[in-house]
C-alpha cells in the first residue's frame, strides 16, 4: 500500500515537473475553489502545496487562495444570507460590534488564529459583523500566515521523505 502511494505521488511529481505552469494554475484554481467552498481538510491541501511545489511557491498558493476564496465567500454571505440570520443574532451582534470598534483588526486576527474552528464558521461569523472588506482581507492574510508557513514547510520536508525512500544501498 505504501509503495502504491509513493508511486502515485511520484507520478504527480513527474506531471508537475513536465507541465509546471499548467499544474500550478490548475492547483491554484483547485485551492481557490476549495477555500471558496470552505471545505474541511484544508490542512492536507496546505501540506500538499508545500509537498508538490516547495516551501515558497506552496506558501504563495496557500495564502493567496485562502484570502481570495474566503473573501468571495464572505462577500456572498454578507450580501445574500446575512440578512436572514442577523435578526436571530442581532442582540449579540450589537454588543460584539461595540467591542470590535475599539480594535477591530486585532480581534479579527485572533479569530483567524483560532486553530480548529472550521473556515466556514469563521467566514460566516465574520460576515455578520460590521467590518470592512479590507479589514477582512488583512486579518485573513495575517491570521493564516503562521499556519501556512508551517504547513508549507512541513509539506516541503515531507517531499524529502520520498527521496529517502528512493535511496538504496546500491546507490
Amino acid at each position: 500500500m505504501i509503495d502504491l502511494i509513493l508511486t502515485f505521488l511520484n507520478q504527480i511529481d513527474i506531471l508537475i515537473n513536465e507541465n509546471y505552469f499548467l499544474t500550478f494554475i490548475i492547483y491554484f484554481i483547485f485551492c481557490l475553489l476549495f477555500f471558496l467552498l470552505s471545505l474541511p481538510g484544508g490542512v492536507f491541501v496546505n501540506l500538499a502545496s508545500g509537498f508538490f511545489f516547495g516551501f515558497y511557491i506552496g506558501f504563495i498558493i496557500n495564502i493567496f487562495s485562502v484570502v481570495i476564496g474566503s473573501t468571495i465567500f464572505y462577500l456572498l454571505i454578507k450580501k445574500y444570507l446575512s440578512k436572514y440570520y442577523i435578526k436571530y443574532l442581532d442582540k449579540y451582534l450589537v454588543k460584539l460590534n461595540k467591542i470590535l470598534k475599539k480594535s477591530t483588526i486585532e480581534y479579527l486576527i485572533l479569530i483567524r488564529f483560532a486553530f480548529g474552528v472550521p473556515l466556514f464558521i469563521q467566514n460566516a461569523f465574520l460576515a455578520t459583523l460590521e467590518i470592512t472588506t479590507i479589514k477582512f482581507i488583512v486579518s485573513t492574510a495575517i491570521g493564516f500566515t503562521p499556519y501556512f508557513l508551517l504547513f508549507s514547510y512541513l509539506g516541503d520536508k515531507f517531499s524529502n521523505l520520498i527521496e529517502i525512500k528512493k535511496f538504496s544501498l546500491s546507490n
